[in-house]
């Protein structure tokens, strides 16, 4: 690390907690910010529901676009940086992402019961299941970088490489995260971390309840569109 980045490091220490968790991850608070504006741009006429979903969905979009931005962008020693500053919080933060997710999906039944038939509706909910599923995966590819990259050592997960030298960059967060989005299981990346171990159960248990969620939803809509 540069002296400089240490200067700042000690000098955000000093902060309290809940500031250190909101400037520690400027992307995230400036999407939630997003997102309760257009929610309350929505007109008064609208649902409370619709108007949440719209808040949700701008927040999603918004989160992701930043997110996926900043991966292309940064090297290593940038993400060894984020995932010091980015310490604190930092499960509370995914929960409350995925519970966010979820509480989107209940909103799509509530909206679609109310909504019957109706071609914006539908194209509104398919719009939200596939960001909130982004989202969720792309928080725990973040989740799993910074665990990474956060002791003296990177490690915890071991990646199939040629080249032993070669550090691991956001991508391959992201393709271990999304394997186990997609099939709630771990394909050839080896965990050698307990917290990293744990954090892995817990997210194949929320991708196989959120993918079942998400088929009884999805058939939902279709029957509604025939």
């Amino acid at each position: 690390m540069s002296r400089e980045f240490e200067a700042r490091l000690v000098r955000f220490r000093k902060l309290p907690l809940p500031v250190r968790v909101i400037v520690g991850r400027p992307r995230t608070f400036v999407s939630v910010a997003f997102g309760i504006l257009v929610a309350l741009l929505v007109p008064e006429s609208a649902r409370t529901v619709t108007r949440l979903l719209a808040g949700w969905d701008a927040f999603a979009a918004l989160y992701l676009v930043l997110a996926y931005v900043m991966m292309l962008r940064c090297d290593v020693g940038h993400i060894k940086r984020n995932a010091i500053v980015q310490d604190d919080g930092r499960f509370l933060i995914l929960l409350l992402t995925a519970l966010g997710a979820f509480a989107s999906l209940a909103a799509i039944v509530s909206e679609l019961g109310a909504a019957k038939d109706n071609p914006a509706a539908i194209a509104v909910a398919v719009v939200t299941i596939a960001l909130s599923w982004t989202v969720v995966h792309t928080a725990f590819a973040l989740h799993y970088a910074h665990d990474f990259y956060r002791g003296k050592t990177p490690g915890g997960l071991q990646f199939p490489s040629g080249d032993e030298h070669v550090e691991a960059d956001y991508w391959d967060f992201v393709y271990f995260s999304f394997v186990i989005g997609m099939t709630a299981q771990v394909s050839d990346v080896g965990i050698t971390d307990r917290i990293i171990r744990r954090t892995a159960t817990v997210h194949g248990i929320i991708s196989f309840v959120f993918n079942t969620a998400l088929l009884a939803l999805m058939v939902n809509i279709a029957a509604s569109a025939i």
